[in-house]
C-alpha cells in the first residue's frame, strides 16, 4: 500500500524538503558519495563482466551474488539458460548436478559471490584471476556501500538532534534513505494501541494518488488487516513481493489497500521499552525495480536507527508540553499562593488594629483622645476621611457627638432628641445599616429617616451600633460624598467585627475613669492604709514563705529550717529525719474533676497529714502532690510510727463537694547519716529515691532509705553504663521477634521485635528491667536507633526478602526529636531497607509531651512511606483527639483489656468500640495478649483484624525464627506459610 502526499501537507513538506536540503549542503559528501559510489561500482562490474565475455577463455561460466538467495549477475554466454535465483540450501546440488566449479568472487564475514563454470575449467588460470579481479571489485563496492550507509545513519542520529520539527526530520530521512535505496514510493505511519489510530505524517507515492483521500489518518482494523496494519500489530518486519501479498489475501491474513506492488517492505518502529509506536514501509511497482537482499537488510537497519531517533523527537515534545502545563499548573498555584499572603497580610493588619484597640483601654487620657486614635485605626482599615462617634442616653433619648470629623461638615453637631437621622435609624434597628442614595431615597419615601441638606448629603453612609451588653450605646459612622467611594458588605462585616472590639475598649475606659474616680476618694483613707501597712508586710513575708493553697510552708521556708537543723546535727548530733511524701493518682483526680477538685483535695491531705505529726514536726508543701516533713530530734522508730499513722489516715475517704474520693501516699524516709549525707540537699535526695521506690512496688507505703535503697541507685546507675557499653557492640543488645496474625486466617501479617539484654554472664534481661532506667534520657534514644539497626541490617539480607512487615518500638524521647525521622530515613537508605518494611509503635507519652514536634516526625515518615501504630491504646490517655489529629496506620489495643476479654464484659464493650472506630476510620487493629483459643474466638466475632500473644507464639530470636515454619523462604510456594489460627500453646520461650 503506498501513498502520495496529502494536499493539505503538500506545501509544508515543501517547505520541509527545502529545509533539509539547506541542511545536508552542510554535509554534501554523503549524497554525492552515495551516488557516484553506487554508479561508479556498477559501471566496475559491468566492465569486469563485459571484459571477461570478449577474453580468450571459456564463456560458459556465470557469476552470482549472495545473499538470502544467490541471484544472477552476469553470464559468459547470452544464450545460455541459468536460473534467476538459487537459493542457498540448493546451491551444492545445483553445482553438483550441472558440474560446475566454483571460485569465491569476495569475501566479508561470509562469500560475497561466487564464479561458476564447468568442471573442465576449473584449472583455467584466467578464470581464477577474473574470479580474483571480480571478488576485489566487490569487497571494495561492499566497504564502500557500509561507510555510506554509516555516514547515512549519523546524518539520520544529527537530523534528530538539531531539528525539534518532526517533518523536517521526516523529509530528511527520505532524502537519506533515498540515496541508498530506490525510496520513491515511501510512508511514515505513527500509531496509538490504546485508540487503534494510525496517523500519517509523511508518504510520497508515484502510483496510488488517492489512498487516503483527504484523511491523513484512519483507525486499524482488526477484522480486516492491511499491509501496515499487519505490521503494526505483530510488531515484526514484513518484506513480501507481489505473490506473497495475493497468497496472504486468499488465506485471509491481511490484505493490499490500493494497487499492489510488486514488492513491499515494513518495519515496525519501537521505542526504549520495546512498543511499537510506528511503522516505515517502502514499496516498487515494478519487477525490474524489486529490492535486493542488500537493499532489504539495508532498510531494516535504517527502520531501527529511524524508530530510535523519532521515539527522542516524540519524547522531547510531550517533554516540553508536560512542562508547559507544569508551568502553568506552578502559576495557578503562585496565584492562589499571591492571594493568601494578601488575606493573610489583610488578617495580621486587622489583628494589629485590635492589638491597638486592646491597648487602648488600659492606656491613661480623656475620651476624647481615644476616639481620636480609634479614628486613626479605622482610617487603616478603610476609608474613613468622614467619620464620627455618637452616644446614646437611653434613659433621655438624647444623642451625643462627642467626636466628629467631616470634610463638609466642620462643626460638630450639637446633642439632639427626636430626630429622625441616620444615626437615630441604625439606634433603633440595633444591627448595622449600609445606606446609599437609593436606599435613603427609599427610607426617606417611608418615613424611617428624614433627609440631610443636599450639601451634605452622603453617597454611601455606613454606621455600627456600639453595645453596653444589650443596651445601644451609640453608633460609630464612617461615610463618603463622592461615587469613587462606595462601602461593600465586606466592610460592613468588618466595621462591625472591629465595633465589638470598641465596645470593650470603651467599656474598660468608662470602667477605669470609675476606678480613677474611686481612688481619689481613696486618697482620704491614706492613713488608714498606712496602719495597715504592717499588717500587709507580715502578710506577704508569710505569703512568701508559705503555700497560697494549704498555707503550709514551701520549699524556701523548708529549705531555711533544714539547714538550721543540719547545723544542730553537725555540732550537737542527735537524730535528725525527713520524710518525702507523694499523693498517689492526684493527676487522674486533677485530670478527670477539674483543678478546683484537686485543690479542695489538697488542703484537706494537709489538714491530714497535720493531724499525724508530732508538735515540733514541720510539714511543707514543695509544690504539685509533693509535701515533706522535718522531723529534728526524731528517731527513725518515731518517724516510721508517723508514715504508718498517715497511711492508716489516708485509707479513709476524702469527701469533696459531694463526691467520694481515695487518694493513697507514698512515703520515703531518710535518718541523717554524717557518713553517708555531707549537705542538707542530700537528705531530700535519698527521702525522694526511696519515695520513688514505693511507687515502683506498687505505692500506699512507706519505705527507708538505707544500704539496700544506695545499692539499687548504684546499681541502677551501674546498669546504666553497662547499657552504654552494650551499644557499643552487637552481641549483647539482640530483637527478639513475635508475630502478629490475621484473626480471620490465622496467616502471619506482621512482627513485632522486642529487645533482650543478653549479658557477658549469660543471663538475658527483659526490656522492663532497665529500659525504666533510661527512660527520657538520650541513651533511650541511642537504643532505638539501634534496635532499628538491627532490623534494618536484617532485612537487607535477600534470604529475608519475603519477610512481613517489622513493628518496632520507639520511645517518646525519640518521637520528640526534631532530627528522629531524617536519621531513621537515612539509616533504612543506608542498608537499602524500604520505610514500609518497618511500623513504629509509638505510646502516647510523646503526643502529650510534644505534640507539634511529634506531628512533624510522623508526617515526615508518613510521607515517605513508613507506617506509625499508636501503642497500648486504651491503657493512657486514650484521646481520640490523638488518632484524628496524627497520621496513625492502626492501633493496638492494650493486653490488659485481652486479657479480661473473656471474664469482663466491660473489657468486650470497650474493645468492641475500638475496633468499631478503627473501621470507621481506616485503621488497623491489633489485639495484644491473646492467651487462648476462646479470647481469639470473641475477636474474630468483634472483627478484629489481627492479634498478638503467647496463643500464638513467644518471643523468639533469629535463629529459632528461622527454623521455625512461620517464615516462609524465598523459594517454597505462597500457599506454604502456616496458619496460626489454631496453635498448640508453646511450652518454652
Amino acid at each position: 500500500m503506498s501513498f502520495l502526499p496529502l494536499t493539505a501537507d503538500a506545501s509544508r513538506q515543501s517547505n520541509d524538503c527545502d529545509a533539509v536540503a539547506s541542511q545536508l549542503k552542510e554535509n554534501p559528501d554523503t549524497l554525492g558519495m552515495a551516488n557516484a559510489d553506487n554508479g561508479n561500482s556498477i559501471n566496475s562490474i559491468d566492465n569486469l563482466l563485459e571484459a571477461a565475455r570478449n577474453g580468450a577463455h571459456s564463456a560458459a561460466w556465470v557469476v552470482y551474488r549472495a545473499g538470502e538467495h544467490l541471484h544472477l549477475v552476469g553470464q559468459g554466454d547470452a544464450q545460455a539458460q541459468w536460473p534467476s535465483t538459487v537459493s542457498n540450501e540448493e546451491f551444492e546440488q545445483f553445482c553438483q548436478t550441472r558440474g560446475l566449479h566454483r571460485w569465491p568472487t569476495g569475501r566479508g564475514e561470509t562469500v560475497l559471490g561466487w564464479l561458476l563454470a564447468p568442471v573442465n575449467e576449473a584449472a583455467d588460470p584466467a578464470l581464477a584471476e577474473f574470479a580474483q579481479r571480480l571478488g576485489i571489485q566487490v569487497q571494495t563496492d561492499t566497504l564502500a556501500r557500509a561507510q555510506i550507509t554509516q555516514r547515512v545513519l549519523y546524518e539520520i542520529t544529527y537530523l534528530a538532534s538539531s531539528t525539534r520539527d518532526r517533518s523536517v526530520f521526516l523529509v530528511g530521512v527520505h532524502q537519506l534513505l533515498a540515496s541508498l535505496i530506490d525510496a520513491e514510493n515511501f510512508y511514515l505511519v505513527l500509531y496509538d494501541p490504546h485508540t487503534r489510530k494510525m496517523d500519517y505524517p509523511y508518504y510520497v507515492d508515484t502510483i496510488d494518488v488517492e489512498a487516503l483521500e483527504s484523511e491523513n489518518y484512519e483507525f486499524l482494523d482488526p477484522d480486516h488487516l492491511s499491509l501496515t496494519a499487519q505490521v503494526l500489530t505483530s510488531g515484526h518486519p514484513l518484506l513480501i513481493d507481489a505473490a506473497g501479498i495475493h497468497a496472504a489475501e486468499a488465506e485471509g491474513r491481511f490484505y493490499c489497500v490500493g494497487d499492489c506492488p510488486e514488492f513491499w517492505m515494513g518495519a515496525p518502529l519501537k521505542n526504549a521499552s520495546d512498543d511499537v509506536f510506528g511503522m516505515l514501509a517502502m514499496q516498487v511497482y515494478e519487477v525490474s525495480r524489486i529490492y535486493s537482499a542488500e537493499d532489504r537488510a539495508l532498510f531494516l537497519v535504517v527502520a531501527r536507527h529511524v524508530a530510535m531517533a523519532l521515539d527522542r523527537i516524540l519524547h522531547r515534545a510531550d517533554l516540553e508540553e508536560t512542562v508547559m502545563r507544569r508551568t502553568l499548573e506552578l502559576s495557578a498555584l503562585n496565584d492562589a499562593l499571591r492571594q493568601e499572603v494578601l488575606d493573610r497580610e489583610r488578617a495580621e493588619h486587622l489583628q494589629s488594629a485590635l492589638f491597638q484597640i486592646a491597648e487602648l483601654s488600659s492606656q491613661p487620657g480623656d475620651m476624647a483622645e481615644l476616639f481620636q486614635t480609634l479614628h486613626g485605626i479605622v482610617g487603616d482599615l478603610l476609608f474613613a476621611q468622614n467619620f464620627y462617634i455618637a452616644l446614646f442616653d437611653d434613659a433621655t433619648s438624647e444623642v451625643t457627638f462627642p467626636y466628629y470629623v467631616d470634610e463638609r461638615q466642620v462643626v460638630r453637631p450639637v446633642a439632639r432628641r427626636g430626630r429622625r437621622g441616620l444615626t437615630e435609624y441604625v439606634i433603633r434597628q440595633r444591627r448595622p445599616c449600609l445606606i446609599d442614595t437609593d436606599e435613603a431615597e427609599r427610607l426617606s419615601a417611608t418615613g424611617e429617616i428624614e433627609l440631610a441638606h443636599e450639601s451634605v448629603r452622603s453617597y454611601s453612609w455606613l454606621g455600627i451600633p456600639l453595645f453596653d451588653g444589650d443596651v445601644v450605646r451609640g453608633v460609630l459612622a464612617v461615610q463618603s460624598y463622592t461615587s469613587p467611594v462606595r462601602y461593600t458588605q465586606r466592610d460592613q462585616e468588618l466595621l462591625t467585627f472591629v465595633s465589638r472590639h470598641i465596645d470593650t475598649a470603651l467599656s474598660r475606659r468608662t470602667a477605669a475613669e470609675a476606678i480613677h474616680a474611686a481612688n481619689l476618694k481613696l486618697e482620704a483613707r491614706v492613713q488608714d492604709r498606712t496602719r495597715e501597712l504592717d499588717h500587709a508586710n507580715a502578710k506577704l513575708q508569710h505569703e512568701n514563705s508559705h503555700d497560697a493553697l494549704t498555707g503550709l510552708p514551701n520549699r524556701t521556708y523548708l529549705q531555711q529550717h533544714l539547714n538550721q537543723a543540719w547545723e544542730r546535727f553537725g555540732s550537737e548530733g542527735g537524730n535528725l529525719a525527713v520524710m518525702f511524701i507523694d499523693l498517689d493518682r492526684f493527676k487522674m483526680v486533677n485530670d478527670s474533676l477539674g483543678h478546683h477538685f484537686g485543690d479542695l483535695l489538697l488542703m484537706q491531705a494537709a489538714n491530714r497529714l497535720r493531724g499525724c505529726l508530732r508538735d515540733t514536726d514541720m510539714l511543707a508543701r514543695l509544690g504539685g502532690d509533693e509535701f515533706s516533713v522535718l522531723a529534728p530530734g526524731a528517731p527513725l522508730e518515731a518517724v516510721i510510727d508517723i508514715a504508718e499513722r498517715i497511711l492508716l489516715a489516708f485509707d479513709l475517704p476524702f469527701f469533696i463537694n459531694g463526691h467520694e474520693v481515695f487518694s493513697s501516699c507514698s512515703i520515703g524516709i531518710v535518718s541523717a547519716d554524717s557518713q553517708f549525707h555531707h549537705e542538707p540537699a542530700d537528705l531530700l535526695r535519698d527521702a525522694d529515691a526511696a519515695m520513688y521506690r514505693v511507687k515502683s512496688a506498687g505505692r500506699d507505703s512507706y519505705a527507708v532509705f538505707n544500704q539496700e535503697v544506695r545499692r539499687e541507685v548504684s546499681d541502677q546507675v551501674e546498669r546504666e553504663g553497662a547499657l552504654r557499653n552494650a551499644l557499643k557492640r552487637s552481641d549483647e543488645l539482640l530483637p527478639y521477634f513475635q508475630p502478629i496474625v490475621s484473626v480471620d486466617t490465622g496467616e502471619l501479617v506482621a512482627l513485632e521485635a522486642l529487645i533482650r539484654w543478653h549479658q557477658p554472664g549469660g543471663r538475658i534481661i527483659a526490656p522492663g528491667e532497665f529500659l525504666p532506667d533510661v527512660e527520657g534520657l538520650r541513651l533511650i534514644g541511642r537504643l532505638d536507633l539501634y534496635m532499628l539497626n538491627s532490623i534494618a541490617a536484617i532485612l537487607a539480607q535477600p534470604e529475608h526478602a519475603n519477610w512481613p512487615p517489622v513493628h518496632v518500638n520507639c520511645s517518646s524521647y525519640s518521637m520528640t526529636r526534631p532530627d528522629f525521622a531524617t536519621d531513621v530515613l537515612a539509616l533504612l537508605a543506608l542498608h537499602q531497607v524500604a520505610p514500609s518494611r518497618i511500623c513504629l509503635e509509638l505510646t502516647e507519652g510523646a503526643l502529650v509531651a510534644e505534640p507539634a514536634i511529634a506531628r512533624l516526625t510522623m508526617q515526615q515518615l508518613a510521607d515517605n512511606g513508613m507506617s506509625v501504630v499508636l501503642d497500648d491504646f486504651g491503657a493512657g490517655f486514650s484521646s481520640l483527639s490523638y488518632v484524628h489529629q496524627y497520621r496513625f496506620s492502626g492501633l493496638k489495643i492494650d493486653k490488659s483489656f485481652i486479657l479480661e476479654l473473656t471474664s469482663s464484659s466491660r473489657s468486650r464493650a470497650i474493645v468492641r468500640a475500638i475496633v468499631r472506630m478503627a473501621e470507621s476510620l481506616d485503621l488497623t487493629v491489633v489485639a495484644e495478649g491473646v492467651e487462648d483459643e476462646a479470647t481469639l474466638v470473641l475477636l474474630r466475632e468483634m472483627g478484629a483484624g489481627q492479634a498478638q500473644g503467647y496463643f500464638f507464639a513467644k518471643p523468639m530470636g533469629l535463629e529459632a525464627l528461622q527454623a521455625s515454619a512461620l517464615i516462609v523462604s524465598p523459594d517454597q510456594q505462597p500457599d506454604a506459610a502456616p496458619a496460626l489460627g489454631s496453635p498448640r500453646r508453646p511450652t518454652s520461650g
